[in-house]
């Protein structure tokens, strides 16, 4: 395949699709306490997510991205690409040259050949972009790769600035530090609910002077996007973020995610189906009365809670009560979610995995052939399935229909249809179109729909289907595509 454009192939896959949070919108709910906690605590210092061996030979990237070709030809279609300061493991240290490198080129472990033209990559773990820059990049050993906020309306800025440039691009900059000043004596406005106002202790780290093009192109911002960040500084009498990006942003314009523990349920010997979420909001649990009649009672199954069911159905005045291992005790049927798997898609083996979901039922099940190995729920479209003569795209709506994941990447910057833009969205896998399975830091509706189309997964179990999925992504690599006639997850996508 010839290629239109890296970054043009890439724009592809990041299109629209992305949840957005509304004017007037709350604060996500508390965390449930059903599920099994992760631990959420932040490391005190940043630290590279891949550790190279000693003496292993590895390419270091030096740009934003750094495209992974099948063959030594940069005219090809990428199968993958570096994010800046990662790095990979050479296969071995063969030059190769080809069309569209002015240097020679180096195959990686699995395979794919990078460019080395003294600009984009080097093979020195010394170099500035690579030691420096390492602690702050992606971590790909948690289910959130970069810490992420809200937007409260924000500007990049490439290195910290003064205080005359932050008045020139900041125009309500003198109203935002008297809010910032009686907030800190207690008088909080809404417009800084939910914001840190501690100053950092440390100063910035020294960071090399980087090229423009490792930083996200929007200098702006907008209201309810969401930012990535890694780390924390104090530049005179205020508080800045690293970005994502390697930029700047003032910390008194992001209000920090609060982190979603929910997470799904691995099922075999201990778990498996059938079982009950619910979503929404706590839901009673019912008993039979002296009569024989089903009761609520004072306590509840907790919102983002499961619990498991033998099967049986019981029915009473038109109402069904799930049955469950918990002796006398039964679930409302139309109060729950109850994940049921279809058949395995066509041409598919008796280990063959694969991922269903449900768009109106708000769950998901991996699958390997007919066995449930992960149940969750999910977010798709606000505009549930698609809407007959009408793009899925204007109708915010999921598509119906069997596809195969094409392309991962561990983090992605996303537009939505207005212009809130979601930076470096974890876990994504492309199935079609603009359309992913990944993960959404900025709510916790799960069950309910709330994206654009997308189908959103919690931190944790978007984290947990990428690893579960195909193609799998190498080591170091940021993104990967699939290569045709190689093994790739199918996705079943239904009402």
């Amino acid at each position: 395949m010839r290629n239109l454009g890296p970054t043009l192939a890439l724009a592809a896959v990041l299109a629209a699709c992305a949840s957005e949070r509304k004017d007037g919108d709350e604060s996500p709910p508390a965390a449930p306490t059903a599920p099994e906690p992760i631990s959420s605590a932040e490391p005190s210092v940043p630290v590279p997510a891949v550790r190279p061996t000693a003496g292993e030979d590895r390419v270091y990237a030096k740009a934003r991205f750094v495209w992974i070709y099948p063959e030594p030809d940069a005219n090809l279609e990428w199968i993958g690409y570096l994010r800046t300061a990662g790095s990979a493991p050479l296969k071995n240290t063969t030059k190769r040259f080809g069309p569209g490198c002015t240097g020679p080129f180096y195959e990686l472990v699995p395979s794919g050949f990078v460019c080395l033209d003294g600009k984009r990559a080097t093979l020195d773990p010394m170099e500035a972009e690579a030691s420096v820059l390492a602690p702050y990049i992606a971590r790909t050993d948690s289910p959130w790769p970069y810490r992420y906020g809200e937007s409260l309306g924000l500007v990049r800025y490439r290195d910290l600035p003064s205080p005359e440039i932050q008045a020139r691009n900041e125009s309500d900059i003198l109203l935002q530090f008297a809010r910032i000043e009686r907030a800190r004596r207690g008088k909080v406005a809404d417009a800084l609910l939910g914001v840190d106002l501690d100053l950092p202790v440390l100063g910035a780290p020294p960071l090399p002077l980087l090229v423009q093009a490792i930083h996200e192109p929007r200098a702006e911002v907008p209201r309810r996007s969401s930012v990535a960040y890694t780390s924390e500084a104090r530049h005179g009498d205020r508080g800045f973020l690293l970005g994502s990006d390697f930029s700047w942003i003032a910390k008194d314009r992001v209000k920090p995610y609060p982190r979603s523990t929910f997470h799904g349920v691995e099922l075999g010997r201990d778990q498996r189906l059938p079982l009950a979420f619910f979503r929404g909001s706590a839901r009673p649990k019912y008993r039979r009365a002296e009569d024989g009649r089903f009761q609520p009672t004072a306590e509840t199954f907790p919102r983002l809670g499961h619990v498991a069911l033998t099967g049986e159905v019981l029915e009473q005045d038109g109402e069904r009560y799930l049955v469950t291992w918990e002796p006398g005790l039964f679930v409302m049927e139309r109060d729950a979610v109850v994940p049921a798997p279809g058949s395995p898609p066509p041409g598919s083996g008796i280990t063959s995995r694969w991922i269903e979901v449900s768009i109106r039922g708000g769950w998901m099940l991996a699958m390997e052939g007919s066995v449930p190995v992960y149940a969750t729920l999910i977010s798709a479209g606000r505009g549930g399935g698609p809407v007959e003569g009408r793009p899925t795209v204007d109708t915010a709506s999921t598509p119906y229909g069997s596809f195969t994941i094409n392309t991962k990447l561990v983090t992605a910057t996303m537009d939505t249809a207005s212009d809130v833009v979601h930076s470096d969205v974890p876990w994504v896998q492309n199935f079609t179109g603009p359309y992913s399975l990944h993960s959404a830091t900025w709510h916790d509706d799960w069950g309910d729909p709330a994206s654009g189309g997308c189908v959103n997964l919690s931190p944790i179990d978007a984290r947990w289907v990428f690893d579960f999925s195909e193609p799998k992504l190498p080591e170091g690599w940021h993104a990967v595509r699939r290569i045709a006639g190689e093994a790739s997850t199918v996705v079943v996508l239904h009402p």
